[in-house]
């Protein structure tokens, strides 16, 4: 049982009320080792609650745009999000309460830095761990506000409304980002790396996770702030592959496997069944995860995404998957073929068969038309022939009783042709009574930092520094190689820098990772503006009148399923919440450009 779950019993989706969080911080607390190693416990916790640690939260809340689409979303209001087509007054939660909570956040990460250094009952070991944990906390919590809403006021103290001006004005990007980078450098200095971590610890930040996330927040500002950062970011991330920790972490599963096993519809290959794993329960706290967020039921739970994602058969309505998680067609198109060539609808053999030969990856993250599911065949297409024995014409075209087709009126059918496989157990079951009293499959670990990010965030970092070299290789190869994919070789940097970002994009698929991917390559414009694609697969009429006679699939991959805005003058950044600027003086006049 890790240390965030052994200290806390809250939920994915509840924060703790605000009296909750100060009557914690009465002198009492100071005065005792259990009672201090409380308090960081369940400042973790409140830390770790929000769409990016949560996989039920994040796939209804905010994640789809270019790569899935979420029909929660629509059930739940929270459509505009996608098209971002609210204000500041309107923005949707979680974003609403999240601003708020992440600021609460850092009032306990302060008060917690200064109390635990002041401790009397603590060793000098036990306060620096225990500061390590306070400033790693507090570089996440500002890490969250600049990704989302850029440069923001830095609170560097608890501070009391009885004697303190409690009204900062904003700090500008760069200065928020230093700031952040400084947290976790005095965090790295305090906390053990991960072979020094006690089994009973797992769950609390090491050495390795705050560098990790030094790297992805020079990574972040070099594309938002200025280019120089490539270099911090390279240097960074490079201390986990070839530093002072380097073999703390490897990819999982990176040896097993035959690079030319192929997947089929009805099995994986050992290389997509591996990745599938990684993400998985049974596998949680392996080799390649820098940092995660601790699930455990019955205390701490994901909150039914086994139901929320998975498809809606085999089984009956609501008491199976609702399938509100659908991938799009773009995503699907960005998984390479077996061979490393891209997938190309204008290539007649692979338009025909566009689920063969496909990247590892793909079988592991995306569930498709014929794909075998529990051991049933997913029909994802508008239709279906099925051989009917009481009539003549003996076949019978099946539309609207497919339960996860395309346009069946049935509402955990999909809306694009897909569903999403990556997080989902096989094994579990699903349904309203595992979405509601999470019998099954909710205790899995969120990984938010891995090492295969880190190897691709290297990769990038040094080819926008000095183009392609070994090293760059290297890096994005080994991540290609635990896939099956071919190594990259002899391309030019811009050409490698789109085959890194491809790279990014398959193997981070929901991970939260694109959306902060799209606003710091600033190409919003291009990945968000425009039609959504789904797949429309339609089955022609067998022409023998046979049973055994094929039928034939006609594929349409550019149906549109809706239209997408962006507006690069403003869709970067969020607006900061009209409440957090009426309550501020401060910041009246600052909102972030254009809203």
């Amino acid at each position: 049982m890790s240390f965030v779950i052994a200290m806390t019993l809250g939920s994915c989706t509840d924060f703790m009320d605000i009296e909750s969080r100060t009557t914690i911080t009465d002198d009492a607390v100071w005065s005792s080792k259990s009672a201090t190693a409380m308090y960081v416990a369940e400042t973790y916790n409140s830390t770790l609650d929000g769409p990016l640690y949560c996989m039920t939260k994040g796939i209804r809340d905010w994640w789809s745009f270019d790569h899935a689409w979420t029909d929660d979303m629509g059930i739940s209001g929270y459509i505009s999000l996608s098209e971002f087509s609210f204000t500041a007054a309107t923005i949707p939660e979680p974003f609403k309460s999240r601003w708020d909570a992440l600021y609460e956040n850092i009032r306990r990460t302060n008060l917690g830095l200064e109390k635990i250094a002041e401790s009397e009952v603590l060793t000098d070991a036990e306060k620096e761990r225990f500061l390590g944990d306070m400033y790693f906390l507090r570089a996440l919590n500002y890490l969250e506000l600049w990704r989302f809403w850029g440069g923001v006021p830095l609170v560097k103290k608890a501070l009391d409304k009885e004697t303190d001006d409690i009204y900062y004005e904003r700090s500008t990007s760069e200065e928020t980002m230093k700031f952040i980078i400084e947290d976790f450098g005095e965090a790295a200095k305090r906390l053990p790396k991960r072979s020094e971590l006690p089994a009973e610890e797992y769950g609390r930040a090491t050495q390795g996770a705050a560098i990790g996330f030094q790297a992805v927040t020079y990574l972040h500002a070099a594309g938002v702030i200025d280019s120089k950062y490539y270099e911090d970011a390279a240097n960074t991330a490079d201390i986990l592959i070839n530093g002072d920790l380097k073999g703390e972490y490897r990819l999982f599963g990176e040896n097993e496997g035959d690079p030319d096993e192929k997947s089929t519809p009805e099995k994986l290959s050992k290389k997509a069944e591996n990745f599938a794993n990684l993400f998985l329960e049974p596998y949680e706290g392996n080799e390649e995860v820098i940092f995660d967020v601790q699930y455990k039921n019955p205390e701490r739970h994901q909150q039914g995404y086994q139901t929320v994602a998975a498809p809606g058969y085999p089984g009956v309505g609501s008491d199976y998957g609702w399938g509100f998680s659908n991938p799009s067609q773009m995503l699907v198109d960005a998984f390479e073929m077996q061979d490393g060539t891209s997938f190309d609808w204008n290539d007649p053999e692979k338009a025909a068969h566009p689920y063969e030969n496909r990247d590892a990856r793909f079988y592991a993250s995306i569930l498709y038309d014929g794909a075998v599911w529990k051991d049933s065949t997913l029909s994802l297409s508008t239709n279906r022939y099925v051989w009917d024995e009481n009539d003549r014409r003996k076949w019978k075209n099946v539309t609207d009783n497919l339960p996860n087709g395309l346009y069946s009126s049935k509402v955990e059918a999909t809306k694009t042709g897909y569903f999403i496989r990556k997080h989902q157990n096989e094994s579990v079951s699903c349904g309203t009574a595992n979405r509601y009293l999470n019998k099954d499959g909710e205790g899995g670990n969120l990984i938010v930092l891995r090492y295969a990010e880190i190897l691709l965030t290297y990769a990038e970092a040094k080819n926008e520094v000095s183009g392609p070299d070994q090293s760059v290789y290297d890096a994005i190869n080994h991540v290609r190689r635990r896939a099956g994919q071919p190594e990259l070789s002899g391309l030019g940097q811009d050409e490698l820098r789109e085959r890194i970002r491809n790279e990014r994009r398959v193997e981070l698929a929901f991970e939260n990772k694109r959306y902060f991917d799209i606003m710091r390559w600033r190409i919003g414009d291009k990945a968000l503006v425009g039609p959504f694609y789904r797949m429309e697969i339609t089955y022609q009429r067998p022409a023998e009148m046979v049973q055994t006679s094929p039928s034939i699939p006609t594929y349409n991959p550019r149906a549109v399923y809706f239209t997408r805005t962006f507006d690069s003058q403003k869709n970067y950044l969020l607006p900061i919440p009209q409440h957090a600027i009426n309550r501020n003086p401060k910041l009246v006049g600052h909102q972030n450009p254009g809203w």
